[in-house]
């Protein structure tokens, strides 16, 4: 069974959108855009993630118009599968 933290990978896939997004702009107009100060534009450019909650990413992301979607798989085997009706 897998008991990897999801949280950690989904905050480094979040920020590499943002990254991207970000490229273009200087930190002062990118900051503004999405409800930030410069510095923590900066942290995310330089990957310091620990500084931010996967809920905050996500909430800059769609600050930039995009769509954040949750994708969940069940397992094929195993005791905790969807009950099926």
């Amino acid at each position: 069974m897998r008991k990897d933290d999801p949280i950690p990978h989904l905050k480094r896939d979040a920020a590499s959108k943002l990254v991207v997004l970000m490229e273009p702009w200087n930190a002062h107009i990118i900051a503004d855009a999405i409800g930030a100060d410069q510095p923590r534009v900066s942290d995310i450019r330089r990957g310091k993630l620990d500084r931010f909650s996967l809920e905050t990413l996500i909430r800059f992301l769609t600050r930039l118009d995009c769509a954040v979607e949750l994708k969940v798989t069940y397992p094929s085997r195993g005791i905790f599968q969807p009950h099926r009706r």
